[in-house]
């Protein structure tokens, strides 16, 4: 069955507009679509402690020894008096499916900047895209969805992943495919990647039944074969498998396809991103 499920900031300080954030999580096998609400959540010990932690990592960059490069990092913690509440949004998104993909128009997966993607994310951008809130938010959300002793993909990756802390000790295992291969050999929360340009090759170099949690975030917006993407998610998840998705309100403007600039209200995106997923078969 689904689960929809939408992952907001923390309550206190207010949400900030790039603190919302919208989670889509569903088994392998589909059935008719359902939800759970879930009641607010304490922080759980697997997040709890320092807010930030500063990391070091060792990136190789073709030629000459490795550079090191350190980081403050959030660790998802967040603060102590934060909560995390969650609401129902089912109605609003799985209903009322066309009886093909809708998004089918020239533009729909058009950007304003159609340069090469590489040549966009050539300089690492090691800073983050979301604020601490709807970091903790999504942290939160990963320690109490992903089960322990998981084989877990990260599609979309980067620098950071916003799992908790002690995942690396907790998971099976945890590979990221990303655009920058710089931006991933930065992530220490990565046991594996591989660097893939989904928008150049729709294709997970990975075989069937791979994995047991596939996550994105932030990244649905910049994909122009989502659907083939979908499929590909789909297809590396063993039976049983849950694919988690977030979004927030902001993004690169000029690199987000048509279907996600033309309406940025949150149930818009829900939408496109639940369209996807039904699509996927």
């Amino acid at each position: 069955s689904f689960m929809l499920l939408l992952a907001c900031s923390a309550l206190s300080p207010p949400i900030s507009r790039r603190s919302a954030l919208g989670s889509l999580a569903l088994p392998s096998t589909l059935a008719l679509p359902s939800a759970a609400t879930l009641s607010p959540a304490a922080a759980s010990a697997a997040v709890a402690g320092e807010r930030e932690v500063e990391t070091t990592v060792d990136v190789s960059l073709g030629r000459g020894p490795p550079t090191r490069v350190t980081r403050r990092r959030y660790t998802g913690a967040g603060d102590p008096s934060w909560n995390y509440a969650r609401r129902d949004l089912t109605p609003a998104v799985f209903r009322d499916w066309p009886s093909d993909f809708p998004y089918t128009g020239a533009d729909d997966f058009k950007r304003l900047d159609e340069a090469v993607d590489t040549e966009f994310y050539k300089l690492p951008k090691l800073v983050y895209h979301i604020d601490e809130g709807a970091v903790a938010a999504l942290t939160h959300f990963y320690d109490e969805s992903i089960p322990d002793g998981s084989d877990v993909l990260d599609i979309c990756s980067s620098w950071v992943s916003h799992f908790p802390r002690d995942f690396p000790l907790r998971m099976r295992s945890i590979v990221g495919t990303g655009i920058s291969d710089l931006e991933l050999q930065c992530n220490d929360q990565l046991s594996g990647h591989v660097q893939a340009d989904l928008n150049v090759a729709p294709r997970l170099p990975f075989p069937d039944r791979s994995f047991d949690v596939v996550t994105c975030c932030v990244s649905f917006d910049y994909l122009t074969r989502p659907l083939d993407v979908m499929r590909e998610v789909r297809r590396v998840l063993r039976p049983g498998g849950s694919v988690l998705l977030s979004q927030s309100n902001r993004c690169f403007f000029t690199k987000a396809v048509g279907v996600w600039t033309r309406d940025m209200s949150d149930a818009a995106h829900l939408r496109v991103l639940g369209t996807y997923i039904h699509f996927a078969g």
